[in-house]
């Protein structure tokens, strides 16, 4: 059997498990409420330690990988917990509503992450060498002096302007700083392919020596292009855990505090 079949079998029968306990506690006038809040804390909190695991690579834990496809199934049985918590109704009350706002969020942005880890990776395999995020700008300020240098030495070697004044007005505000971020996020070259479509309507004007300084421009071009796409891919990767764990550790506190709350309702309801 395969994993993705084995996930599906045992999140079936989790589902199932957990309708008919809550059901059976119902029945027999146990607070089933309390139970499935429970339940549903001790899923959330066992989710959470999939960022643990990521900061603890060195242990002889599961890899990343099959965390990863743990956390799906488990974040899909927390939603169908917490909709048999709240009886598929919208919560009452100020703190139940912030409670379950905070769970459509953390649920919300972890779908948002889990697209991005399935689509993003590949993509910035294929587009190119893959860059250390933490390197890109000083890789760009390499980059960039290395084409004011080959600018410099078109000037001096073929006493012409040609492709300083091209580079001046069209291809200065391009090296100096990221562009086109979200056209790199949905896979769209265009940008890419307009400069060096700019760049090569200057052939007829380029002598030999200006058309080889040419060719190394449009090699820094396709560089750039490439750090920009690694800044922008890498950057929304690590950038949407930024709202997904602050948002799931909220939840875990207020969960603490309604939870307390709701406890201490019944004992003394009792």
């Amino acid at each position: 059997m395969s994993r993705q079949r084995a996930s599906l079998v045992a999140f079936a029968v989790a589902v199932v498990f957990a309708v008919a306990w809550l059901k059976l506690m119902e029945d027999a006038l146990r607070p089933a409420a309390i139970w499935s809040g429970l339940a549903l804390l001790a899923v959330v909190i066992v989710l959470t330690l999939f960022n643990a695991r990521k900061k603890l690579p060195f242990l002889p834990l599961l890899r990343a990988s099959a965390w990863m496809h743990f956390h799906s199934y488990a974040g899909l049985f927390a939603t169908i917990l917490f909709l048999l918590h709240i009886q598929f109704r919208v919560p009452r009350g100020n703190l139940e509503l912030l409670l379950a706002l905070l769970f459509v969020g953390v649920t919300l942005s972890g779908i948002l992450g889990l697209a991005l880890s399935r689509v993003l990776p590949p993509r910035l395999t294929r587009h190119g060498e893959e860059v250390i995020f933490e390197r890109i700008p000083a890789l760009r300020l390499q980059l960039r002096a290395r084409v004011e240098e080959l600018i410099l030495k078109s000037v001096a070697e073929t006493a012409s302007s040609t492709l300083a004044d091209y580079y001046t007005s069209n291809l200065k505000a391009y090296f100096d700083r990221p562009r086109d971020g979200w056209l790199h996020v949905v896979g769209s070259n265009s940008p890419l392919h307009e400069r060096l479509a700019g760049l090569a309507a200057l052939d007829r004007y380029l002598n030999d020596k200006e058309r080889a300084v040419a060719a190394a421009l449009a090699d820094c071009i396709r560089a750039k292009d490439n750090l920009d796409h690694n800044r922008a891919c890498q950057g929304l990767l690590k950038g949407w855990l930024f709202i997904h764990i602050p948002l799931t550790y909220s939840l875990i506190i207020i969960a603490l505090v309604h939870g307390f709350l709701a406890w201490s309702f019944t004992q003394g309801g009792g």
